[in-house]
């Protein structure tokens, strides 16, 4: 079978309900920076949402697998009989290479979105980063680390991008932003590793999963700051 599912079995549910607050997060600022570009009519607020639908879109694939496995996976111990396993087993490979096809397309293609917004982009640069994105989804069902390495590089442009905005500005939300997605960049690290050990796989879940809570922190101040901003402007 496809390997998609690298939790050691005592972590089952527990990385579907932290990947189901990473996908709370990021679902509440895609629908911000959509209110944003109503207002606004800024594209870089429509790319900003739609990079934050698809990488939301990632998760929910992901749970939906997760969820799907484990529990068909835990049906077929109950049951016991070797011919209904078979065909479970089955039916969960088909899952998992389309689940995982879409988990990888939503996420590569949310990030290099997410970076476009930041970065110039040559005709070059675009066909070089597609080329890549499209050997991450296409051509590595076991080499899943070649995934990761593409994430990391993308996030790691994305969190520098956000550390130079910080330097300029000095804001506090501007370093908490930055710090979010340079923790959110680690995670995938340990992801790149977890044929060494599935333990791996748990460490990278809690750190991603305390870069979203920061994400989820700073998105929080941001509101109060424009709040306190438009309160300011009525008196």
């Amino acid at each position: 079978m496809v390997q998609v599912v690298f939790s050691p079995k005592w972590f089952w549910g527990k990385d579907i309900f932290i990947d189901s607050i990473a996908l709370l997060v990021l679902l509440l600022i895609a629908i911000f920076a959509t209110k944003c570009y109503r207002i606004k009519k800024s594209r870089n607020y429509l790319y900003l949402a739609l990079s934050f639908y698809l990488i939301a879109l990632s998760f929910f694939s992901k749970i939906l697998i997760n969820f799907t496995i484990y529990y068909q996976v835990l049906h077929t111990q109950m049951i016991g009989s070797i011919e209904y396993t078979q065909v479970i087993l089955k039916s969960s490979e088909i899952l998992a290479v389309s689940g995982l096809f879409f988990y990888r397309l939503f996420i590569l293609l949310g990030l290099f979105m997410l970076y476009s917004i930041y970065e110039k982009q040559s005709m070059a640069n675009i066909i070089l980063m597609m080329y890549f994105t499209i050997i991450s989804i296409f051509f590595s069902k076991e080499e899943y680390y070649i995934f990761y390495l593409t994430s990391f590089i993308f996030l790691g442009v994305i969190s520098n991008r956000y550390y130079q905005n910080y330097k300029k500005n000095k804001e506090k939300t501007s370093g908490m932003l930055a710090a979010s997605f340079s923790i959110i960049t680690l995670s995938q690290i340990f992801f790149m590793f977890v044929n060494f050990t599935k333990h791996f796989y748990v460490v990278g879940e809690l750190i991603q999963l305390l870069g979203y809570i920061l994400l989820l922190v700073t998105f929080i101040m941001v509101l109060k700051h424009g709040r306190e901003k438009n309160k300011s402007r009525h008196h």
